[in-house]
């Protein structure tokens, strides 16, 4: 039986590539997000291994809590307990470390702004022990309070040379330097795509705000003293609050922290990674079907024989797991090729990825291999049990037998399942704040699909052949009649990713919508200022320039840092008590926002109910660099996607918990109408400042959700791809199998470019069945899942018609386009061989 289904497959090459290229895209998805992950965490682990390289031991504050994806800057620690570390017996040298913001411009005065990555300002380490990879590619170390060393990567960008002067702007403002020196990181030219911009230690202290101060003591051991020994004897003498960690244990838990943000990146994409191999495995239980259904005989005749039915089933499965270990194999060479192909579109955008080979672990082999071969044959079992059933006596028939028609337990099932999953859908939409029944409802019409699809492509196929006798929409409509299961399966593979895209259109488009309603209905604000790019910040000296302006009312900045308020991790606000009611309404539901001040905090509806507390009641704010702060809760609020946090402290709070002193945005009213352009100008020393009316705020929220919908959109079009293989799959080997078919339709004088067109048609309307049945489903969940999101402020639905209608067309295409080719093979049978096809 192994060489029989080696002979059958080798015997149909085509059908093979075919088959294989569906079930090697998603597993090139899944295998390609393993190698990017693991290859992005091995060079954040030599990186981190060099940065720390030569240091023995760490000195740093002692952290409020261990959740890192709220934390804010360390505590910073006095010089003087770098002096006492440095006298220590087994101490070769120590030296401080910090780092703060500083944002370099280029030679035209704009902001050297990578893409969401950090722009920082830090002291050049100076003892060579403690270097690590840190290293002057040109010139040398600055050692006065006008210089500065600039990263290689932000050097070329800019173009910057040492001796050229560079204008960076610090907290304090804009200052002028000249270039000592280029810096690298072994062989990366930048930290992770971040600017930096090194000083001396002493200028690194006064510029970044931190003067008597370090971030953090690195030190390197005497010969003959273990980094072990000597953290012990380090850790003996610190004060409380402080800690003491091996080079070893800062590198691993830089690496941690990196292989986290990677972990939610990585689960993404496995998510679509998953939705293509869904869709594959349609494709692959269709071309099993129709080829169960092409060797009826040939199984007839090989049961007649002698084989047990075993047999014919191992054959038949044998030949998936052909399949799926070629598809693993290719798709595991893929991957590798997908995951260069991603680093080099971060690079592009910004994120200079630590240069390092590939890492294909053990792991990604091994989920390639399980992928490709348990979809593949777990998607052929089915049709496979069927072959086992022909008889025979099958093999004395001159012609295979019809379609077998729709069981009745399947057409009742289908449509229960259908009708119910789209009642749960509006239930759910009608309700709102349902994200898990909607899901459960989502999956549940879409089962009815599966069962109910063949009724489907019957309904459809009754359409459109209503068309004029002999045209070619009703001989394409009556093919798919003919095989409602398979066109059914077939459109399906479309369907799923269609039902994806539509739902995630539906629900861009109504935060979308949200997002103007909320800047219309609580924003008072006339102008609001916010830095370029994610990594940045406002310096607070614009605050003082807006304030001593005559045309502005009132400037309130909000300030953003990681905390823990009753226990639960968050982002907090520190904004001025003062004018806050002047440039936003919050809409306070309890207490009064006049009470709010030191000691106190607004606190968003939501979370106070979910914390079961009131305005009088005492809440516990817990702070990266200085622990547990105790305070009152003032009022309650509901405004928090308008302010971007339900915690809001009074800024003199938040300023003795926080050592930052950057704004995350300043809202601004003036007493003219047309201030903008003025402030704009006032403020061309800070080019990373961007003054927004709520005209161009909401435009800019909407080009991020639409940036995202194209995200989405791109990922999901490897599953489109995997579908439209399907279409074409199904659409060569029907031709196969209706071979005699199209030659008689030649010899009764059917030319080429009909029988062209009726190959087409019947694509067409299959993309079509897949369209139609996709967009209506990922429209009923989108709707039902932009109302469950309404905690998260989507206040209002909306359904982007022009942008389904734009998938139908595309859809339509992709059918005519899927035919090109089995459509040319149909119109070039051979008239007097087809017909004498048995």
């Amino acid at each position: 039986m192994f060489k029989v289904s080696l002979r059958s497959l080798l015997a149909h090459k085509l059908r093979l590539v075919l088959t294989v290229l569906a079930v090697t895209v998603g597993v090139a998805f899944v295998s390609g997000t393993f190698v990017l992950s693991d290859t992005m965490s091995k060079a954040f682990d030599e990186l981190y291994t060099g940065l720390t390289k030569g240091t023995d031991v760490a000195v740093r504050a002692e952290a409020a809590y261990s959740d890192i994806t709220t934390q804010g800057q360390p505590r910073p620690l006095d010089d003087d307990l770098l002096e006492t570390v440095a006298a220590l017996p087994g101490v070769a040298a120590a030296e401080g470390s910090l780092t703060g913001f500083a944002l370099i411009l280029d030679k035209d005065g704009e902001a050297v702004q990578p893409g969401g990555a950090p722009t920082l300002g830090a002291n050049a380490p100076a003892d060579p022990l403690l270097m690590g990879n840190f290293s002057y590619r040109e010139g040398r170390a600055p050692v006065r309070p006008d210089e500065v060393a600039l990263d290689a990567a932000t050097a070329a960008k800019a173009g910057y040379a040492v001796g050229d002067d560079v204008t960076v702007v610090l907290e304090g403002g804009p200052q002028t330097f000249t270039v000592a020196g280029i810096t690298g990181f072994g062989e990366t030219d930048s930290l992770a795509g971040a600017t930096m911009a090194s000083f001396d230690m002493t200028t690194a202290q006064e510029l970044l705000g931190k003067t008597g101060k370090v971030d953090q003591i690195n030190i390197a051991a005497t010969d003959g003293v273990s980094a072990e020994e000597l953290r012990a004897d380090v850790e003996a003498m610190l004060p409380s609050g402080t800690e003491a960690l091996t080079g070893e244990q800062l590198a691993a838990e830089g690496s941690a922290a990196i292989r986290e943000g990677l972990g939610v990146f990585t689960n993404i994409l496995l998510v679509f990674a998953g939705v293509s191999l869904l869709v594959g495995s349609f494709v692959i239980w269709n071309t099993f079907n129709v080829i169960v259904a092409q060797r009826r005989r040939e199984v007839a005749l090989l049961r007649a024989v002698g084989a047990k039915r075993g047999q014919v089933l191992g054959g038949l499965v044998i030949e998936a797991g052909i399949i799926g270990l070629v598809s693993a194999a290719l798709g595991l060479v893929a991957g590798v090729g997908l995951a260069t192909g991603i680093r080099e579109l971060l690079a592009v955008i910004g994120l200079e990825m630590p240069t390092t080979s590939a890492a294909v672990e053990p792991r990604t082999v091994v989920a390639a291999l399980l992928v490709g071969v348990v979809v593949t044959v777990a998607a052929a079992v089915v049709p496979s049990l069927s072959a086992t059933r022909v008889a025979p006596i099958e093999a004395l028939r001159d012609a295979a037998p019809t379609a077998a028609g729709i069981g009745p337990v399947r057409r009742v099932a289908g449509v229960v399942l259908l009708v119910a999953g789209l009642a749960g859908l509006t239930a759910c939409a009608v309700v709102g704040d349902q994200p898990v029944l909607t899901g459960v409802a989502a999956l549940t019409a879409f089962a009815g699909l599966v069962a109910a699809g063949p009724l489907l492509a019957q309904a459809m196929a009754a359409v459109a052949g209503r068309g004029r006798p002999g045209g070619g929409w009703r001989l394409a409509a009556r093919n798919i009649a003919r095989s409602p299961q398979r066109a059914a399966a077939t459109a399906l593979a479309l369907t799923i990713g269609l039902t994806v895209v539509s739902a995630v259109a539906v629900t861009a488009e109504s935060a979308k919508g949200s997002i103007e309603g909320m800047v219309g209905d609580g924003m008072r604000s006339d102008l609001i200022l916010q830095p370029v790019g994610q990594g940045s910040g406002i310096s607070p000296e614009v605050v003082e320039v807006l304030r001593d302006r005559d045309d502005v009312e009132a400037a309130v900045e909000m300030r953003f840092s990681g905390a823990r308020v009753q226990d639960a991790g968050t982002f907090v606000v520190g904004a001025p008590a003062a004018d806050l009611e002047r440039v936003a309404d919050l809409g306070i539901t309890s207490g009064s926002v006049g009470d709010f001040g030191p000691g106190t905090m607004l606190l968003g509806v939501d979370q106070a109910e979910a914390f079961g507390l009131a305005p009088g009641d005492p809440v516990t704010v817990t702070f990266p660099e200085t622990g547990p702060v105790d305070l009152t809760v003032a009022a309650t609020f509901t405004a928090d996607d308008l302010v971007g946090s339900a915690y809001i402290l009074e800024l003199g709070d938040f300023e003795a918990n926080v050592t930052s002193r950057l704004a995350a945005s300043i809202l601004v009213t003036t007493t003219t109408g047309d201030a903008k352009q003025s402030i704009t100008e006032a403020l061309a020393a800070y080019p990373n400042v961007a003054v927004k009316d709520t005209a161009d705020l909401t435009a800019d929220v909407r080009a991020q959700i639409d940036q995202m919908l194209g995200i989405v959109t791109a990922l999901l079009l490897l599953a489109v791809i995997v579908a439209v293989l399907g279409i074409v799959n199904t659409l060569v080997l029907s031709v196969v199998e209706r071979t005699r078919e199209l030659g008689l339709m030649r010899a009764v004088g059917a030319t080429q470019r009909q029988v062209r067109a009726v190959v087409r048609r019947e694509s067409v309307l299959m993309a079509l069945l897949g369209a139609v049945t996709g967009i209506g489903l990922g429209t009923a969940a989108g709707v039902a899942l932009a109302r469950a999101l309404s905690d998260q402020g989507i206040s209002s639905v909306a359904v982007p018609v022009p942008t389904l209608g734009i998938y139908l067309v595309v859809a339509a295409v992709v059918g005519v386009l899927a035919a090109v080719g089995p459509a040319r093979r149909a119109s070039r049978v051979d008239v007097l061989r087809a017909i004498t096809v048995e």
